[in-house]
């Protein structure tokens, strides 16, 4: 009988959703020579998804594992000069907000289930930045992996 109670509850915290992402910090360039000494050549997912850009390489340059709560946000610092903020304001939906020297460079809702973001601009005409969201745990570890 309780359980029976319990059930509407427990569909309305479900509809909210959550869970684990990943985030990453790619940097595109044409340099064989890592950007930073603890970067490493990205993923061959990652890797297809950015073929569409001019760049030889893409280097993920810094990682972050982050849960957030049903209902909830989370902001990371990714540099000195990139941040991701992730927040469930709507049942199904989350917004990504990515911040560019502080301030708001791309902001986008979209379904909870999309199970991948890349949004992205130019450092400089050497090289561009990308930041991937993503529900799968991309393959190998990193130093700065939390």
């Amino acid at each position: 009988m309780l359980i029976l109670l319990a059930l509407p509850f427990l569909a309305m915290g479900a509809d909210k959703g959550g869970g684990t992402f990943y985030l990453q910090l790619i940097r595109g360039t044409d340099d064989a020579k890592p950007p930073a000494p603890e970067a490493r050549l990205a993923g061959l997912k990652v890797s297809r998804r950015l073929q569409m850009f001019k760049w030889t390489h893409y280097w993920e340059v810094a990682r972050r594992k982050v849960v957030i709560e049903p209902g909830g946000k989370t902001r990371q610092r990714m540099s000195p000069q990139r941040e991701v903020e992730i927040s469930f304001s709507a049942p199904r939906e989350m917004t990504v907000c990515i911040y560019a020297d502080g301030k708001l460079a791309r902001r986008r809702k979209q379904s909870q289930d999309t199970p991948f973001y890349i949004a992205g601009g130019d450092k400089d005409g050497n090289q561009s930045w990308f930041i991937v969201v993503r529900r799968d745990k991309p393959p190998g570890e990193m130093a700065n992996l939390n």
